[in-house]
């Protein structure tokens, strides 16, 4: 499997609304072993979650069911991450 790191990026127009289910899609992705590790920033502008998938597209396929990952929310980056 390769690691993939997703950062998050809020907009202006970020609302919180989608937060809870935010937390709820990644305790999932804990729960099978998919998620290796996420975190917000310390400056309340998004965060990031490093994640295991077979290829970037499935990466995408995952990250697309993230709740908070709508168009008026947050700008998500999926990049194919090469850490030990």
């Amino acid at each position: 499997m390769k690691k993939f790191l997703v950062l998050i990026e809020r907009k202006p127009s970020f609302t919180g609304d989608l937060i809870q289910g935010h937390r709820e899609f990644l305790q999932n992705l804990r729960e099978t072993q998919t998620l290796m590790t996420a975190g917000g920033f310390g400056d309340q502008t998004g965060g990031a979650y490093v994640l295991q998938a077979a290829s970037l597209e499935g990466a995408r396929n995952i990250v697309e069911k993230d709740p908070m990952n709508q168009e008026n929310e947050a700008v998500y980056t999926i990049k194919e991450w090469n850490a030990n």
